[in-house]
């Protein structure tokens, strides 16, 4: 099974840029990549921050640009998102009894999740109650099924060792924690919000996080004197078996042949 993950690419109005940064030609660039060397996937997932300031024209032109992409594409919202207006832009979006923008994803190697950790116009990440239950829910349902799970969120239930991103993680950490620890079917843990490639083990989880198509966070803020940066952007390629999986992380806006000795 092959599974593309992408993030944070911060969609803005057009002619306008980010950190001096296109972040709709990024975007268009990596799902054309995608779609002409992955096309064979069996889905792709977007964790969160479509748009930076969660503007319905950013989603309307989100809407039309996966019309046109090959793969079937999860959604799920980031603190940069607005949900109504995904949902105006995108009325058919899946939501949990409550109303949230999560959701599961069945397939022949088990379950995926798909979670909404949206709090409101703050960076810090939720998952209420409310969200809790329906979670709590969904392993039970996969635990007593013997199906392994895969989750997918934007904000991650743990420090990352990057002060300025640990302070807006998701607020409800030990209560995440305590629910995840109970169930040993969970295969991995994949977030966005970071804007890095990071590997996580936690509660005996493997975790893991990818640089976002428009701007990356420093390891060290210091390094460039400021919370941001321009490395370079990537989307993760998953390939999941039964006792396996490998991810890859694919700088396909910095790939290129190498000089020509002699030239």
């Amino acid at each position: 099974m092959k599974i593309i993950h992408i993030s944070d690419f911060h969609l803005v109005p057009p002619g306008e840029d980010l950190l001096g940064l296109d972040p709709r030609a990024r975007l268009s660039a990596m799902l054309d990549d995608i779609a002409r060397w992955h096309g064979d996937a069996d889905f792709c997932v977007i964790t969160g921050d479509m748009a930076d300031k969660g503007r319905i024209e950013a989603y309307g032109w989100l809407a039309e640009r996966l019309g046109a992409f090959p793969l079937e594409t999860f959604l799920i919202v980031g603190n940069h998102d607005d949900p109504a207006a995904l949902r105006r832009a995108m009325p058919d979006l899946p939501r949990d009894p409550g109303g949230f923008l999560q959701y599961r994803h069945d397939c022949a190697l088990g379950t995926f999740l798909f979670l909404d950790t949206y709090k409101g116009p703050t960076s810090e990440g939720q998952y209420c109650e409310a969200r809790q239950a329906w979670l709590r829910s969904e392993l039970e349902r996969a635990a007593e099924a013997g199906r392994a799970v895969w989750i997918f969120m934007h904000h991650p239930p743990f420090d990352v060792a990057i002060p300025y991103m640990d302070r807006i993680k998701l607020e409800e950490a030990d209560a995440f924690g305590d629910i995840v620890r109970c169930h040993t079917n969970i295969r991995h843990i994949f977030f966005g919000h970071i804007h890095r490639a990071a590997y996580v083990q936690w509660h005996g989880i493997g975790c893991t996080s990818l640089p976002a198509i428009c701007h990356q966070v420093p390891l060290v803020a210091a390094s460039v004197g400021a919370n941001y940066s321009l490395e370079p952007a990537m989307y993760g390629v998953v390939l999941i078996e039964p006792d396996k999986m490998v991810i890859h992380f694919d700088a396909a806006l910095d790939r290129r042949s190498p000089p020509v000795a002699g030239h």
